[in-house]
């Protein structure tokens, strides 16, 4: 009797989950089936990796006391780039992290107290060796002339700076765009001349010049008549103590052959009896035809008391030019809090705890999660059952230790009728969460400590909400914002707050593991694809119905041709309207994971041949 009990239990309990699957699955259109995908193992739907990066400053600055910033942008700030994250050096000068960019995203603009450099993302695996940049890589330490420059050549890089500029201070240079016709002269680089915010021009071998430059007033080196031979510079003096980091930048072109043309710009510290202390340089060879900005920056040694700054230039050929403007020198800067970072460049310049503010997946734009809520039986891949936009803010202290996170999210979209709540995992000893706030917990399914986060947890488990609806303002009402003609529910934009007791370095990249749970029944779980369960998942329920997850291969939540149950995406993504998979409203999603991530890794894209427009949901004006 209580076998027999227990099988009619089980009859209608599959009886009733297909007659949920089904309700779903009667697609109008069914057009291509999803389910005849053969998408190759380990591919896991990733619109996203997570990049390794280094990035070495020069050795010429003491980072001991100092810990600068870095910020890394999807294209330069000039043109519209998009702040994708920012952080700080150790005492050596170095950074070593990753960071989490849109795999479409094929360079990317950091930009440093050393200046500014475009970085190439490669196509190879990032996991490994990733990004590099050697900020020291063109630096040198010998005085002008002092070495053939056939030799000099060989310490210049490939890295090549942008236009972005250095704004941050007053400029300690007069005169620095060289439009004030006011200049003098002197034999020699060395030859004494005062800190009078005037520029010097060397005369030992002919002598540089106001030039203007299309209207532009700027400084080169003689067009002709210059014995096919120049080599000199211009100068000036300012004040400076040790211990000051001291970074110019300026603009440098040349016309002519570039081969005979060559730059350097020194930073030369000068003690009280007039004798230089040390030359720090930067080489730029044979400069183009366009204006590249270059940087220097060094901390002054003991016994500074002035700074010569020197644009140096060797210039072997009649009707060529090096050609210098826009010279800005900044110095001595105020650390109000003396957490090391200067407080221009601080977002908290009065709170030592924190220093930058960190974005996913920008300081502007907005990523979506979509799911589909019948797991561990196969959805009908319209992946709306529930939408999620997100967007974090992370604050990191100067040692990029994580302090809090803010994320803003809205429920966008709920294509189900069941009830799910959204939750996400951390790495990291969940007592060491100070508070949570601005959680929607209603349903009574769940158990948190007294700080926000879930019971029973070895990792930090914090829920958003543990019942869509409730969030999307519905009313009840089912399959919202995922049927044309039907009533709209304007989303509304909700905040949560994470606050750590200790400053957290292993947390991982945002959105972290984030997953639901289907219709208040804890056990069940639905991550993204290749993400592990929390402990509170039922894990019986692995390689049930359409789930081929196994955990001793590392393979969760895809099916046995590696379908997924959830979707992430870098935007604010197009969903497809109720009962339409995917794969016929973005016509190069198959190829996509066919391919294993290889072609069209930009298919949801809004572009020309890549959407069916109408399989995809549009809200009414």
């Amino acid at each position: 009797m209580k076998r027999s009990t227990i099988s009619l239990i089980m009859f209608f309990s599959v009886t009733l989950f297909f007659i949920g699957c089904n309700e779903k699955n009667n697609n109008p259109n069914p057009g291509n089936d999803m389910n005849n995908m053969v998408v190759p193992d380990g591919f896991v739907f990733e619109t996203t990796h997570d990049v390794a990066m280094t990035i070495v400053m020069p050795d010429f600055v003491d980072f001991s006391n100092l810990r600068s910033r870095f910020d890394v942008y999807s294209d330069n700030p000039e043109n519209g780039g998009m702040l994708l994250t920012s952080g700080s050096f150790d005492t050596e000068g170095k950074f070593s992290g990753t960071l989490r960019l849109p795999i479409i995203l094929k360079e990317i603009t950091v930009v440093t107290i050393a200046g500014t450099i475009i970085v190439e993302i490669p196509e190879t695996s990032l996991k490994e060796d990733g990004v590099i940049i050697n900020f020291g890589d063109n630096y040198g330490n010998f005085p002008p002339d002092s070495i053939d420059p056939d030799t000099k050549m060989g310490q210049i890089t490939n890295y090549d700076n942008s236009s972005f500029k250095n704004t941050r201070s007053v400029n300690l240079i007069g005169n620095g765009d060289f439009e004030t016709n006011d200049f003098g002269s002197i034999l020699n680089w060395s030859t004494p001349h005062p800190v009078d915010s005037r520029w010097y021009f060397t005369t030992f071998r002919g002598s540089m010049n106001q030039y203007n430059d299309g209207g532009n007033e700027v400084v080169s080196t003689p067009i002709s008549g210059s014995g096919n031979n120049y080599v000199g510079g211009a100068t000036q003096m300012i004040n400076a103590s040790a211990g000051d980091v001291i970074t110019l930048t300026a603009d440098i072109k040349s016309i002519g052959n570039s081969k005979y043309t060559h730059s350097w710009l020194y930073i030369i510290p000068v003690n009280s009896s007039g004798n230089a202390l040390a030359y720090y340089n930067l080489f730029y060879t044979k400069p183009s035809d366009t204006w590249n900005t270059k940087t220097l920056v060094a901390t002054m040694p003991t016994g500074t008391v002035q700074v010569n700054v020197l644009l140096w230039a060797n210039d072997y050929r009649s009707n060529t030019a090096v050609f210098f403007d826009n010279v800005v020198v900044t110095g001595p800067v105020t650390d109000s809090d003396g957490d090391g970072v200067d407080d221009e460049i601080d977002d908290y310049p009065n709170d030592d705890s924190r220093a930058f503010d960190v974005y996913y997946p920008n300081s502007t734009d907005w990523g979506t999660l979509t799911y589909e809520d019948l797991w561990p039986g196969k959805g009908d891949y319209d992946f709306n059952d529930l939408v999620l936009d997100y967007r974090f803010k992370s604050v990191l202290n100067s040692s990029n230790g994580l302090v809090e996170f803010y994320t803003d999210y809205s429920v966008r979209a709920i294509g189900a009728t069941l009830m799910n709540g959204f939750a996400f995992m951390l790495p990291g000893d969940p007592t060491n969460v100070a508070s949570v706030t601005g959680t929607n917990i209603t349903e009574g399914y769940l158990s948190l400590n007294a700080n926000g986060t879930e019971q029973g947890q070895a990792n930090t488990v914090i829920f958003l909400f543990d019942n869509a609806f409730t969030m999307i303002g519905s009313s009840g009402a089912s399959f919202v914002n995922t049927k044309p003609g039907a009533p709209y529910v304007v989303p509304e934009i909700n905040q949560l707050h994470v606050l750590f007791n200790t400053p957290v370095t292993n947390a991982g990249s945002a959105p972290y593991n984030p997953f639901i749970v289907v219709d208040g029944e804890r056990g069940k779980e639905v991550h993204l694809p290749g993400e592990p369960p929390t402990d509170l998942a039922n894990q019986a329920l692995f390689g049930t119905f359409g789930d081929d997850s196994n955990p001793a291969t590392d393979k969760y939540y895809q099916t046995t041709n590696n379908l997924p149950w959830a979707l992430d995406l870098p935007v604010k993504f197009d969903y497809s309207v109720e009962q339409v998979q995917i794969i016929n409203s973005y016509t190069h999603f198959q190829e996509w994971g066919e391919s294993g991530g290889s072609l069209y890794k930009d298919w949801y894209e809004n572009k020309t041949g890549y959407r069916n427009s109408s399989n995809i949901y549009s809200p009414p004006e």
